[in-house]
């Protein structure tokens, strides 16, 4: 495996383990709602 592919997979890992830590924040789950919730 090359450096590169080992450096994105470790980048896509690092972004989805940051997004999964943000849904345990109640706050930001109300923000969130918040949001979408002014889209209708």
């Amino acid at each position: 495996m090359s450096m590169a592919r080992i450096a994105a997979w470790s980048i896509a890992l690092a972004a989805l383990a940051g997004v999964f830590t943000m849904y345990l924040q109640p706050e930001f789950m109300v923000g969130l709602a918040n949001q979408v919730w002014a889209c209708f």
